[in-house]
């Protein structure tokens, strides 16, 4: 067993919520509550954030996939929505392109199955040498904020409370992963399943126009661009967002 940190509530086809960086499965808060009576909604701690036990040093999104595809095998769960922010959508779309068979759908929520560019390359390279020098606290201060349209709003004391807690290896790490990980527009051409795009006009890690050629790209796609909203929908636009996504339930 690996021993991952999860919560569950709700009954009904299972829903996977996999949290972003450097955060941990209590960023959904509340918002599973909007699913519960019609799913069980999963919402487990990525390797090393929150309580779960972190992978060995120089660990890969593809092995943080693994991990997870463990779990589900461990829980028996199947036939499973993932749905995944930021970084949970890379290990969703990595989980997706090793076992396809075993989901019925994917969501990126605030994601993209594109590469880092190299502009984003050096970015987190910088990144991995402030937390380096200044430790995990200091840059989740600075690095939520800007994750939020309205640079008042109340949730982002929270979400920096969320990402203070990371340890600085699992920042790094993951950071490292991020960097490296890769291209999986390949894995959106070959899912035969619905694919949901969940995007923020005001999103500045994820431009509009990728996300719609992401979407020409998947056999079965659904896109819904929420207005007003950066990167946090789940705190910015949490009814929306929640009706969004129950919409695509709705007709898998």
């Amino acid at each position: 067993m690996n021993n991952l940190f999860f919560t569950q509530t709700g009954k009904g086809r299972a829903l996977l919520l996999i949290h972003g960086f450097p955060m941990h499965s209590g960023v959904w808060g509340e918002f599973v509550e909007r699913f519960k009576n019609s799913n069980l909604v999963v919402t487990p701690d990525l390797p090393g954030f929150g309580k779960s036990p972190i992978l060995p040093a120089g660990f890969t999104i593809s092995d943080v996939a693994d991990s997870m595809l463990q779990f589900l095998s461990e829980q028996n769960i199947h036939n499973s929505v993932i749905i995944g922010h930021s970084l949970g959508g890379y290990v969703a779309l990595s989980m997706i392109e090793k076992k396809p068979e075993i989901f019925s759908a994917l969501g990126l929520f605030h994601s993209t199955a594109y590469a880092d560019s190299a502009e984003k390359k050096t970015s987190r390279d910088k990144a991995m040498a402030f937390v380096e020098k200044n430790g995990a606290k200091a840059f989740a201060t600075n690095f939520i904020t800007p994750l939020f349209a309205d640079p008042t709003h109340p949730a982002i004391e929270k979400v920096k409370q969320i990402a203070a807690g990371s340890p600085a290896d699992a920042v790094i790490g993951y950071t490292r992963a991020m960097r490296d990980r890769t291209d999986h527009i390949k894995t959106l051409k070959s899912f035969k399943k619905p694919t949901l795009f969940l995007a923020g006009d005001k999103d500045p890690g994820i431009p509009l126009d990728t996300v719609h050629r992401q979407a020409s790209e998947c056999q079965y796609p659904e896109i819904h661009v929420l207005s007003g909203v950066a990167h946090m929908a789940m705190f910015e636009r949490p009814e929306d967002s929640a009706s969004k996504i129950k919409g695509f339930l709705d007709k898998i």
